[in-house]
Order: structure tokens, then sequence, then C-alpha cells
């Protein structure tokens, strides 16, 4: 047995959120270790790829807007003393239909909130946005005050400033048990204990592997696989079109996809599927193309792109214009969903001690600066201001415990 470590808080997985929290504990003079199963910044779970897109016009929901105004400062303040560009403005262009999802939501969200947004039809699309490829009857929504975060960059400039504000971090070392307790909480890795006064769990895709009770958790927590791909961008937009904004286009079948211009060097163009509607489907009632939503063991990953991926991918980059048609590499990743797809954020009553946060459901990123702060505050006084009761892990509880 190793000797054990005392400390106030551990923080279990320096991902998105959990590099976030551990930074913000130890800025505040917190004494705090945060505990990695692999590197900082590393590609086996859901925080890498290069981009994220951050968009305050939220087209998942109105109710999320005062969490992403939060995001932009604090995403603010890790830049500052990073003293690095994590955040790019690049506007955002949501494309679709009138009453779809990415054109009714995201224009509710900046209506409701006052949010300065631009209405375009197709004709406006073709002469501002020449390098989508619409029909008559699709429309956009143009936010200036949106764009894209860094994510591996984020991550590394997180754990470095935590452990220059005095947080130990341990790499390559994975948590084998927690033991909630409402003094004393303790973590295992390997055979070293560490004791603290309160536990944040952040791990991603392996959520209920540390904590099983989670698995039913409103009907389930899911990991399923997604697939990025880079497209070479074969033709130069027109100088006069101005800087390429992210983009999230809404199909007629359902499919909800996304896409980055080149952030480095601009040869190539980032595209992802998020969602697929449930009614694309074979004869057999498979998702055609790779098996969008394919269940994942996060101990194996998700497998590698194929030609199918490709295919599939390809046939969304056909509705743009000057993109090639296959892309010159893919990359899977996991989403880790909840049956609402919205996150948790808080604590569970019999999980004494510990704090959480997790299901993410693939549009989780551009909101960790703040759940960082939140999930700090959660640990060093039990409170938050920031607005995240909507993630409330105890929201589908029956019993009458909480108001809901």
């Amino acid at each position: 047995m190793s000797r054990p470590l005392d400390t106030d808080t551990v923080v279990v997985g320096l991902g998105a959120m959990g590099s976030q929290t551990l930074w913000r504990l130890a800025r505040e003079g917190v004494d705090a270790i945060g505990v990695e199963q692999f590197s900082p910044g590393h590609d086996r779970g859901s925080s890498h790829g290069e981009s994220r897109i951050i968009r305050t016009a939220y087209l998942e929901g109105a109710e999320y807007v005062p969490f992403v105004r939060a995001s932009w400062r604090a995403w603010d303040e890790l830049q500052a003393a990073a003293e690095a560009r994590l955040v790019i403005r690049s506007g955002s262009l949501m494309l679709g239909r009138p009453g779809s999802a990415a054109i009714a939501g995201s224009t509710l969200a900046a209506e409701k909130h006052g949010l300065a947004h631009e209405y375009l039809s197709a004709s406006a699309l073709a002469e501002r946005h020449p390098r989508h490829l619409m029909h008559p009857d699709e429309v956009g929504v143009f936010e200036e005050d949106a764009g894209v975060v860094l994510p591996e960059p984020a991550i590394l400039a997180a754990v470095r400033l935590a452990r220059q504000a005095g947080a130990r971090v341990l790499t390559h070392r994975a948590v084998t048990r927690i033991e909630p307790d409402p003094d004393h909480p303790r973590v295992w890795v390997g055979d070293t204990e560490i004791r603290a006064r309160r536990v944040v769990v952040t791990t991603g895709a392996w959520l209920t592997r540390l904590l099983p009770g989670l698995s039913d958790l409103g009907g389930g927590i899911r990991v399923e696989r997604r697939v990025l791909g880079w497209f070479p961008i074969t033709e130069p937009l027109p100088s006069t079109a101005g800087p390429e904004p992210v983009f999230a286009r809404d199909e007629p079948d359902g499919t909800l996809w996304f896409g980055f211009p080149s952030m480095d060097d601009g040869r190539t163009l980032k595209i992802g599927i998020h969602a697929e509607s449930e009614t694309v489907r074979d004869a057999a009632g498979r998702r055609p193309g790779s098996q969008w939503g394919e269940p994942v063991d996060p101990d194996v990953g998700p497998r590698p792109p194929d030609e199918d991926d490709a295919r599939r991918l390809g046939d969304l980059a056909a509705g743009l214009r000057g993109v090639g048609p296959l892309p010159e590499h893919m990359v899977a990743c996991m989403y880790t969903m909840t049956s609402d797809e919205h996150f948790l954020i808080g604590r569970r009553d019999e999980l004494p001690g510990l704090v959480l946060a997790g299901g993410f459901s693939g549009h989780g990123f551009k909101f960790a600066s703040a759940v960082g702060v939140a999930l700090a505050d959660l640990a060093r006084t039990g409170h938050t201001d920031l607005p995240i009761g909507m993630f409330d892990p105890h929201r589908w509880d029956t019993d009458g415990r909480r108001p809901r």
C-alpha cells in the first residue's frame, strides 16, 4: 500500500470540464489534486478534434443563453490568464428550412434574450455565404457573437495554470474506486488512497463506470460513436465574401450536421454529424453508412473511421461549394448522451461528498469554462450563482425530495 494522500478536493478526469475545475479551485487557494488516466489534451474521449462551436443564440433551448454568456466571460478569463488565443470569434451560421430546429430554435433564443442576429433568405445566403449550396426554401440565421473554441490548447492551458497555482496533477493514473462519504470521500488510484473533503467527478464516457448507480438515470446514459472528417478546400471563396463562419445545417430528413473552416492554413473544412433522424434507416432497420449512434465501450473506444463514414460525410459535403468529395482524414470520438440531451451538473443524494458533471450529449464543450466555475463553487461552498438548475442530476426523480 502506498502512503495515503490528503487534500481538500480531488478532481477525477482532466478533460474539458475537469481541467477548468482544477484551475478554478487552485486559483482560489484550494488544495486540490487532479487525476487523469491519459495525458491532458488526449484523443481518447470527447474533447479533441481541433475546434468546437460556441454560439449564444442556442438552438437547443433559450434557457441555455445565460449559461453561454457566463461561459464567454469565463473563457475570456482563461485566455487572459494563459496569455493565449483559445477562442476565435468567426460568427456562426444556422441553416435549414424556416421551421427546422436550427432556424426556429436559434431565432427563438435570440429574440427572447435580445441577441443580435440576421435572418437571411436563400438569395442573401448565396451572396454573402457562397460556400453553401441552398434550396430556394432554405434560410439562414447569422450570429456575430459566436465562433470557435480550441479544445486541446484550452485543456492544456487550464492544467498548466492549475499546476502553477499549486494543484497536484497525476497523469497516466486511472482511478479504480471512489467511495462517497459526506465528510471524507476517498479516491483510489491503484493502491494509493486519496482522502479529501470533496470529490469532483468529470470522467466523460467513463462516468457510469466509476459511479455505476448513474447507469439508468433518467432512462439511461449511453455512449455513442461519432466521426469527424476534414475535407480539402478546392475552390477559395471570392475575397469579397469575408471570413467563413462556423455553421450547423438542418436537413429535411432530420440530420443535423456542422462544419468549421480551417483554423490554420485554410486548406480544409471539418464536418461532422451531430444527430440523424430515427427515420433514416435501411430495409433491415439499420441506420445507413457508418451506423451513427452505435454504442461504444469507452475502455475499447470507438471503432476507427471507414469507407462508409467517408461516403456518409461526403454526401453532406456535396452541399458545399469548392469542397472535395472525400475527406483527407477522419477521427472517431464519443458522445455521452442523457435521455433528454441536457447535462448533469451537481450532486446526487446517494453519493455524499461527490460533485459530478457529465452527459454533455455532444454540445457541452463551449460551456466548459462556466462548468469549471460552477463545479469549483459547489466543491468549495455547496452553492453556485450560475444558472445550472436545469442540469440537476435529480431532475428525473419523482419522490418529491427536491422541487423541480
